[in-house]
């Protein structure tokens, strides 16, 4: 994003930001090729001044003047505190840090000019969040989800509010007499710590003026906490022992010039590794000027080119399949907004799910084998084939009653599909377009928070060209997270996601035509923590037990959601006249999956037609809309039918696909006559049509 030079003169001409700067730099924070501020599409940010190099420290802010909860409990705010744990102890609530900043920056912003952080709170705009919208800019938000969980963030504050007059009207001799403006600075507060705190990676939950100046991006600086003295060698000897056991030296991955330390070794610079693809394989590439000024093409245009040398190779190496092509990056990264643990105990069911059904599955070819060999036999005293879980190992299961080399042809099967699982994991891990890690401490004893040899650093993480926008990145937010919590949202975000879940109601399809079934069991609504406890909601004009909905569903623009198809075949083979015996995890009928994919068309395009306007429009009018609410709230609708968009398509190459593989058994002749940018999406659902089919 280009700035606004215009704009950007009027600011600099702004006393507010000049004092800023002053006072930033007298308390010793250093910048290397950037200015502050710059102004983009009304939004204030930070540019570069000149090319800026991969892996370099371009801004230090002194740890001296990050504001953290336990700096804030050294100051008078400190009897408030303790007189209310159930605010700001973090073991009574987990908002505890979060509320200590609040209140200890709406005091500073109430002191004035006598407040030492002045030019920092004084430079920081208003109504950053969506606690500053109005209703009709809300309205503008097509998604049910998105407004019901800033329902809940918006009653969370008001009520946080609540308890503040109180603590406000009982301690004036802390926080002075009450103002007329006291909600207001309140709400201000509020969101100043909602869109400007750092957490990850760091000691606590804090402010780091100025570093909080920079807007959010997917391409984006990263940030380290970086120890002067340390890194230079110079540390006494009381206080060595401590950092060599937790702190960890940066500066052989780190350019820290601009703190006068001198590098260890070379420093590693970025290598874009989608160009680095496509040169090594350009034996593969058609019309080799392609390959001229790569770094100047588009993601798309690069992404264009790596697809047609992974179609070429595939047809010139007739073993090579789909699923055996590398994987050079993607925009379907996973995100996290959610709880890792959720993540992971939703994987450990799949995979005991998985075990259980490939259990099944062997259990069956046993049977018919036995079946065959044993006609004229009387077979009732043949064992009895179960499969438990192990109650030790809950993400383990047991198989008694099929021979032995049943069970270890089931458990090198297994083997297999973690083993495939673990690289895809790896893989994800190696697509994350050379990220650093923010920081690489877990322990942090050696930290003096009042240490002028300590700094938070950004760094570059990609080379940055002059007059382009620096920025940070908060963590893989998708524009979900990022609206309701800092009050914006990105044009093109790698890691958004259309979310909804299933309603397991297996009565309703004999119930109900297609359309009533789909207006019943698509359930868009966020499943409050109560609400999870009591197990039930009301929505579409039922009441429904939680338990019975299925996870909520992510799916992504470019790869088919496998989550959706495996509760698809659940929900749909009790109803599926046709044939016996269907598994959710596996394919094993052509025409039930084909069956399973239309049904899923149609609850996509179901979605897709519930939008007041088509993909088309909003394109149309973010064209002619310059206000910036409204921008946001298109990027939010637009994206949500472009990812449906896209999931339609995936859909009907894998129908057309399964079709012709019905025909005429050719697998991979049939995905590659279709496009393949397209079918990519496919990969993981064709190799196990390809193993099971």
């Amino acid at each position: 994003m280009q700035s606004d030079q215009t704009q950007m003169n009027e600011i600099d001409q702004n006393q507010k930001y000049e004092q800023l700067l002053e006072w930033g730099i007298e308390n010793g924070v250093k910048m290397k090729g950037v200015q502050i501020p710059a102004f983009f599409e009304d939004v204030i940010g930070v540019i570069a001044t000149e090319d800026l190099p991969s892996n370099s420290a371009i801004i230090c802010i002194p740890q001296s003047l990050i504001i953290s909860p336990n700096k804030c409990k050294r100051s008078n705010l400190n009897q408030v505190y303790n007189s209310h744990p159930e605010v700001f102890d973090q073991e009574e609530t987990n908002d505890g840090d979060f509320n200590i900043l609040i209140f200890y920056i709406f005091n500073e912003k109430k002191k004035g000019e006598q407040s030492f952080y002045y030019p920092y709170i004084n430079a920081i705009q208003s109504k950053n969040t969506l606690l500053g919208w109005s209703n009709d800019d809300l309205q503008k938000i097509e998604d049910t989800i998105i407004l019901e969980e800033f329902g809940i963030i918006k009653q969370d504050v008001l009520g946080l509010w609540g308890k503040a007059k109180l603590i406000f009207d009982n301690n004036e001799n802390v926080f002075g007499e009450s103002r007329i403006t006291d909600k207001r600075d309140f709400y201000w507060a509020v969101e100043c710590v909602m869109s400007r705190c750092f957490e990850w990676a760091q000691k606590s939950t804090c402010l780091i003026p100025i570093a909080d100046f920079l807007n959010h991006s997917n391409k984006a600086c990263t940030h380290y906490v970086i120890h002067q003295g340390f890194e230079k060698g110079i540390v006494q000897q009381i206080d060595k022992k401590n950092c060599e056991q937790q702190y960890i030296q940066k500066r052989n991955k780190i350019d820290l010039s601009i703190l006068g330390i001198e590098n260890g070794n070379d420093i590693q610079r970025y290598e874009d590794q989608k160009i680095k693809y496509i040169i090594e394989n350009k034996e593969y590439i058609e019309d080799i000027n392609q390959i001229k000024d790569l770094d100047k093409k588009s993601k798309n245009e690069q992404r264009e080119i790596i697809n047609q040398i992974q179609q070429n190779q595939l047809i010139k190496d007739g073993q090579l399949n789909i699923w055996d092509l590398d994987s050079i990056s993607s925009s379907d990264n996973e995100d996290n907004d959610s709880d890792e643990e959720i993540k992971q105990e939703k994987q450990k069911q799949f995979e005991i799910l998985k075990i259980k059904e490939l259990a099944e599955l062997k259990l069956r070819e046993e049977q018919k084998r036995i079946e065959r060999e044993y006609q004229q036999i009387n077979i009732s005293n043949q064992r009895i084939v179960t499969v438990t879980l192990n109650p030790e190992k809950k993400n383990k299961v047991i198989i008694r009653g099929l021979p032995q080399y049943q069970i270890e042809a089931i458990k090198a099967k297994q083997q297999m599909m973690n083993g495939r699982l673990i690289s895809e994991g790896k893989e994800s891990i190696k697509q994350n377009d050379n990220q650093s890690e923010n920081s690489e401490e877990s322990k942090w004893d050696w930290l003096d928070e009042y240490d002028q040899d300590i700094y938070f650093c950004i760094v570059s993480t990609i080379p940055i060209k002059k007059f382009e926008q620096v920025t940070i990145s908060y963590g893989k937010r998708t524009n979900r997270f990022l609206l309701c919590w800092y009050g914006f949202a990105l044009p093109e975000n790698v890691y958004s996601s259309y979310n909804f879940r299933l309603w397991l109601n297996t009565d309703i399809l004999q119930e109900k035509n297609k359309e009533q079934i789909l207006n019943t069991i698509i359930i868009k609504k966020l499943i409050s923590e109560d609400e999870s406890i009591i197990d039930k909601i009301s929505c579409n004009g039922y009441e429904i037990a939680v338990s019975s909905l299925s996870q909520e569903f992510r799916i992504k623009k470019h790869k088919l959601n496998m989550d959706i198809i495996i509760f698809l075949r659940l929900l749909l083979s009790i109803h599926y006249n046709h044939e016996k015996g269907l598994l959710s995890t596996i394919p094993l009928s052509i025409d039930f999956e084909i069956f399973v994919m239309q049904f899923y068309d149609s609850i996509l395009n179901h979605l897709l037609n519930s939008y007041s306007q088509d993909f088309n429009q909003d394109v149309k009018e973010l064209e002619q809309t310059r206000e910036i609410k409204k921008r946001f709230a298109i990027y939010i609708n637009k994206e949500r039918k472009e990812i449906l968009i896209n999931q339609i398509k995936i859909v009907l190459e894998a129908i057309i696909i399964l079709n012709k593989f019905k025909q005429n058994r050719k697998l991979k002749e049939n995905y590659l006559m279709e496009d393949f940018s397209i079918v990519k999406g496919l990969k993981r659902y064709l190799q196990l049509i390809n193993e099971f089919l």
